[in-house]
């Protein structure tokens, strides 16, 4: 059952929030599974969304005022809403002040983390006296966030000081290695965990053809190297990875398919590579053969039957992306058809659970989801409620606009999240902000026990993500290379 709920979003200037931020809104149950968005902007600039589930918490786009353009969570002290009105910047400052509270119990905190919740106090003191109010409302949201972020980080510091992680597996994939040169030197050095290709039009060019000759040949580095290895992916429905001869055929014939590479592939590399994305990207988001949402739960299952049967020692990811699920409120895909009812990561895997699929670890994509550090953590604890181990198996950031990009991009496209340089945190992005990301998050992660191996996406220019990856295309570092080398110290201990 829904029913209407009104959600006044004000800016700085104490008017309503411009219209393409106000378009972002979505609600969520407190487990973050999306509502699909259905909202209208009144005369008023009031938001009127229907809202599906009780209690339910906001998200929406802010341009946060020292901080960024970032999505922001009003969960009402994690108890969720059930009113019919909401001022969003007034419950995400009480949202955040909350939160940093909650993470700051127990612990001495920094000057820098202190001084922002003392000035998230302050600012509100001063907007509710009437002082500029709508200005230091949106102040007083930007330090708590600062704040609440900084008691999260401190803490997994904290915790990573007495609890090291020695058995933590830190990755990156291996697209770009070409032999003994610089690329090779700095990888090794940092690394302890190789994700190798296994796309089909890279291994399967032609219908029967299998060549695994570039694998063999990184594979033999990372042995070489004391780097575990790890295969990606064992199937991926993206358009752009598939072979042309797969194009036209039916679902019967591509999933049997997938269970004959999968078994000979799997197979193959037995005791060489024992950890596998089974299946990549299954929740609806790349589904370039318009599967139906029954034929991708059943895809799951063949995949990973088929490596459990293949290497019963293997361990065999369920690899997500989009972790938030904004695409289910704003419905929309990558490739394929957009259903009725659009399946979230997270109901992915409650589905596959419930319906018994024999998986060992859930693998979540983290490129720059435009959102602040204690929501992602937030985000985590509900990946890791499945009782399984949890890899961040794709991640980046970008250290600054690629060449000849502009920095004021359009913050109303409603795919943003994926953008490139859309979003900013703490400052807009260059080396030493992206270094700070890598260092608060891989803190973050490593301080939590079922997080096993966070693996970087790409190493070295140009990358998926662009200016996201280590090292330049001259294979020059960036800065975020000796932050994660330093940093690589304290967590394995």
């Amino acid at each position: 059952m829904s029913n209407i709920v009104k959600v006044r979003i004000i800016g700085t200037n104490g008017e309503a929030a411009p219209e393409y931020l106000l378009n972002t809104l979505y609600a969520s149950d407190l487990h973050f599974e999306p509502d699909i968005r259905k909202s209208s902007i009144m005369s008023d600039g009031t938001v009127e969304i229907e809202v599906t589930k009780k209690p339910y918490m906001l998200h929406a786009r802010l341009d946060i005022p020292l901080y960024g353009n970032i999505w922001v969570m009003a969960h009402n002290r994690g108890q969720g809403y059930t009113a019919n009105t909401i001022d969003f910047v007034s419950e995400a400052l009480k949202t955040y002040i909350y939160e940093a509270e909650r993470l700051s119990a127990g612990l001495r905190l920094s000057a820098y983390a202190e001084g922002h919740l003392n000035a998230a106090h302050e600012y509100r003191e001063l907007a509710d006296k009437g002082i500029d109010s709508a200005y230091c409302l949106l102040k007083a949201l930007s330090h708590a966030i600062f704040a609440a972020e900084a008691a999260l980080y401190e803490a997994a510091q904290a915790k990573i000081e007495t609890s090291p992680r020695p058995d933590m597996l830190l990755g990156c994939n291996t697209h770009k290695y070409a032999g003994d040169n610089l690329h090779s030197d700095y990888f090794t050095s940092l690394f302890n965990f190789a994700t190798i290709p296994f796309y089909y039009y890279q291994v399967v060019p032609e219908e029967g053809v299998f060549d695994y000759a570039r694998r063999d040949e990184i594979l033999e580095w990372c042995e070489s190297n004391q780097m575990k290895a790890k295969g990606h992916p064992l199937w991926f429905g993206h358009g752009g990875v598939n072979p042309k001869w797969m194009f036209g055929k039916s679902y019967k014939e591509l999933s049997q398919f997938a269970r004959e590479y999968i078994k000979k592939t799997v197979t193959r590399y037995r005791g060489r590579i024992d950890v596998w994305d089974s299946i990549n990207e299954p929740h609806d988001w790349a589904n370039c053969f318009d599967f139906t949402q029954d034929e991708l739960m059943d895809l799951a299952r063949i995949c990973c039957d088929t490596v459990r049967e293949s290497n019963p020692d293997a361990t065999s990811i369920i690899n997500v992306c989009l972790p938030f699920g904004e695409y289910v409120a704003g419905k929309f895909v990558c490739y394929g058809p957009v259903f009725d009812q659009p399946v979230s990561p997270l109901a992915f895997l409650e589905r596959a659970v419930e319906k018994g699929i024999d998986f060992d670890a859930v693998g979540v994509q983290m490129y720059f989801p435009a959102r602040d550090m204690v929501a992602i953590s937030l985000l985590l604890n509900e990946y890791a409620r499945f009782g399984k181990p949890v890899h961040i198996t794709e991640m980046g950031v970008p250290s600054g606009p690629a060449r000849g990009e502009r920095d004021n991009v359009d913050t109303a496209d409603p795919q943003s999240q994926i953008g490139l340089t859309k979003g900013l945190w703490h400052a807009p992005w260059d080396e030493h902000v992206q270094a700070d990301w890598v260092e608060q998050f891989y803190t973050i992660t490593s301080a939590r026990a079922e997080i096993k191996a966070l693996t970087w996406w790409d190493f070295q220019d140009p990358g998926f993500m662009k200016t996201s990856p280590f090292l330049f295309e001259d294979q020059v570092p960036r800065e975020m290379y000796f932050r994660l080398k330093a940093l690589k110290k304290r967590i394995m201990g």
